[in-house]
């Protein structure tokens, strides 16, 4: 009977592709990893790594200490870790529209509503919890999601395509935040943000975001019916699931690899991405001098997501991800050496490139080593595990800025420790045979 059901499946995909091939030059899928690009770039990650471009506005309007601010990178992280698990199960349930769409405007009022913090350091950490919470569904784990539904063979390019939107975002969002803090202030920063929030991606997610493309009669990356294999044909057959139920891979040896790995990348990355606007600050650039080598990382970040993204495709993940994860090495131990100008582009380069590669990284080993029967949930644990290091990292260069007077000593010990994430990655095996089962 399964047989029957995967050869109708076949036949029917087949009508289909002969009825939309003479009008569908551009298969929908690359429609919706557009949208991807540009749903990302105003998503939740890209707000909370933003957050280091108001880092010295706060400190002179309200007299915090940076590892007071600081702090509030640390409660936006320990709310996505226990917040995002959850998440990735409602949307493995519901679907990602049923989330998505409510998140985006919530998200975006959120944003609003930071331009009006007082002077009490507890309505930021109030704030700093509510951004995760609305902002869930912003995260690249929802959109990540929709594209592994929409690809398979070319899986990792449409990951490293359509993710590169928080790298686009993360140039972008601080030129704005930095025009409307130069000639307004940085509440009118804030408000600006939120209403691009609104005005941009939740159109984009009502009209163009479908699920999986058996929506639109289609096949997974718009393959002809003839080249459908037995894994798209259990994915497309509603009677059939492929892969671990979250509980399976969390008692996986792989699992915890996997997850150490990304919390280790996540405690060395963030101390950049949260202290060096006020770093660069620091060492003698003004605020639009800081925010253009900010802008560096951004462009990297989309640079190691497209090259990322294209090499997975093509040879095993592990190794190629090794190649990235060396650079935040040599660009953390370089910044603490003292680079700044034009040398402290190139280290940001460096360390954007793996962070580039990170998330698609965590989409691509979520989905090949465990499947999309539970893919939600897996993926929301891997990113709670990065945001437990992303949240630990800008605390501890706060707290030592304060304490040290500099950054240095955080930042060698963070290029030594970053050497540990490339040992976790070697130790993952090769993907394993992905179970399938009936649909209970």
């Amino acid at each position: 009977m399964e047989q029957i059901n995967r050869n109708e499946i076949i036949m029917n995909t087949e009508i289909i592709d002969t009825k939309l091939s003479s009008n569908q030059k551009i298969f929908f899928g690359w429609w919706i990893v557009i949208g991807t690009i540009i749903g990302l770039s105003l998503g939740y990650s890209v707000i909370s790594m933003s957050f280091g471009t108001f880092l010295k506005e706060f400190q002179s309007s309200f007299g915090w200490s940076r590892g007071e601010i600081s702090f509030g990178s640390t409660v936006i992280g320990i709310t996505a870790i226990i917040f995002f698990p959850y998440v990735g199960t409602l949307i493995d349930k519901h679907g990602v529209r049923k989330i998505m769409l409510p998140s985006i405007i919530a998200f975006g009022f959120t944003i609003m509503a930071m331009s009006l913090i007082t002077e009490s350091i507890w309505h930021l950490y109030a704030m700093c919890v509510l951004i995760p919470l609305f902002g869930a569904g912003t995260a690249p784990m929802t959109f990540s999601r929709i594209l592994v539904s929409w690809f398979n063979k070319k899986r990792g390019l449409a990951l490293g395509i359509g993710l590169s939107g928080v790298g686009l975002g993360t140039t972008v969002v601080p030129l704005i935040a930095g025009y409307f803090i130069e000639h307004y202030s940085w509440r009118e920063a804030y408000l600006a943000i939120g209403i691009l929030i609104i005005a941009i991606v939740f159109p984009i997610a009502l009209f163009l975001f479908k699920e999986k493309p058996a929506d639109l009669g289609l096949t997974q990356d718009g393959a002809p019916a003839a080249e459908v294999d037995e894994q798209q044909a259990d994915l497309a057959d509603s009677k059939t699931v492929v892969g671990y139920t979250a509980k399976e891979a969390l008692k996986t040896k792989t699992f915890w690899l996997m997850a150490g790995s990304f919390l280790i990348t996540g405690l060395t990355t963030s101390t950049v991405l949260v202290h060096l606007v006020a770093m660069m600050m620091d060492r003698g650039m003004t605020l639009q001098q800081a925010i253009g080598t900010f802008a560096y990382l951004g462009m990297s970040i989309v640079g190691g997501r497209l090259i990322a993204g294209y090499l997975m495709d093509r040879f095993f993940a592990p190794f190629v991800v090794v190649f990235f994860l060396l650079g935040p090495v040599v660009g953390l131990a370089f910044f603490a050496m003292g680079a700044s100008g034009f040398e402290a582009a190139i280290c940001t380069g460096l360390i954007g490139i793996a962070i580039g590669a990170e998330f698609d990284v965590m989409a691509f080993f979520t989905s090949r080593y465990f499947g999309q029967r539970s893919f939600g949930a897996i993926y929301g644990y891997n990113y709670s595990g990065f945001k437990i290091g992303a949240s630990l990292g800008p605390l501890i260069m706060g707290i030592a800025y304060d304490q040290l007077g500099s950054y240095n000593e955080v930042l060698w010990a963070m290029s030594a420790t970053m050497l540990g994430a490339c040992v976790l990655v070697l130790m993952l095996g090769k993907y394993p045979e992905l179970p399938k089962r009936n649909r209970t």
